[in-house]
């Protein structure tokens, strides 16, 4: 039997991005039309002002995988805990894996969601590994990664930056649909936009 790394039922997390409005003409002066101009074209932009946080968070919940022969698909990780940015919050995602080794890397989308705000994430694929602790019946797959910050909204709009985590998701078998409970810990830093 195939051992089962089955990595991608971490945390899994991604998307959008930083932009600017160029100001519109405040007269009908040349020098001010001319300046604009510069500004349309992107020459000219006012920086945003960010702000660099230490984020610190802890969710646990479900994952649910399809394991068939030598992949893993991650349908779905729905949880809860708390952030850094957020305060309570959910997590949501999906991802895939291989499951050719007792340890495999993965991948997957998702977000931390809460009053205050959300950031979406992706998982970087050649930095995360997942690993079984046996070949069949139950095992606990261990998982560690970097999970990059691309977008968010509220306390954690234009949200870039890295994030190391690692957790443990428990399942019941090695092949067909699993459900398991997982926790997880994400560290690092992020870059926000500070409030004006």
């Amino acid at each position: 039997m195939r051992k089962l790394g089955v990595g991608g039922a971490a945390l899994v997390l991604a998307l959008a991005g930083l932009g600017g409005v160029p100001a519109s003409p405040a007269n009908g002066s040349p020098a001010i039309a001319v300046a604009n101009t510069a500004r349309a074209a992107g020459t000219a932009r006012a920086p945003f002002n960010l702000k660099t946080i230490s984020f610190t968070g802890h969710y646990q919940g479900k994952a649910s995988l399809l394991i068939n022969n030598g992949a893993v698909t991650i349908s779905s990780v729905a949880g809860t805990g708390t952030g850094t940015l957020l305060g309570a919050s959910t997590v949501t995602g999906k991802g895939s894996s291989s499951a050719s080794a007792q340890c495999d890397p993965f991948t997957g989308t998702g977000s931390l969601t809460g009053a205050k705000g959300k950031i979406n994430m992706t998982v970087i694929e050649s930095k995360s590994t997942g690993c079984s602790s046996g070949q069949s019946g139950p095992v606990t797959v261990t998982f560690t990664g970097v999970a990059v910050a691309k977008g968010g909204t509220g306390t954690a709009k234009g949200a870039t930056g890295s994030l190391n985590f690692k957790g443990t998701l428990n399942l019941a078998g090695t092949s067909g649909s699993q459900d398991g409970h997982y926790t997880v810990t994400l560290t690092g830093k992020l870059k926000v936009v500070a409030k004006g």
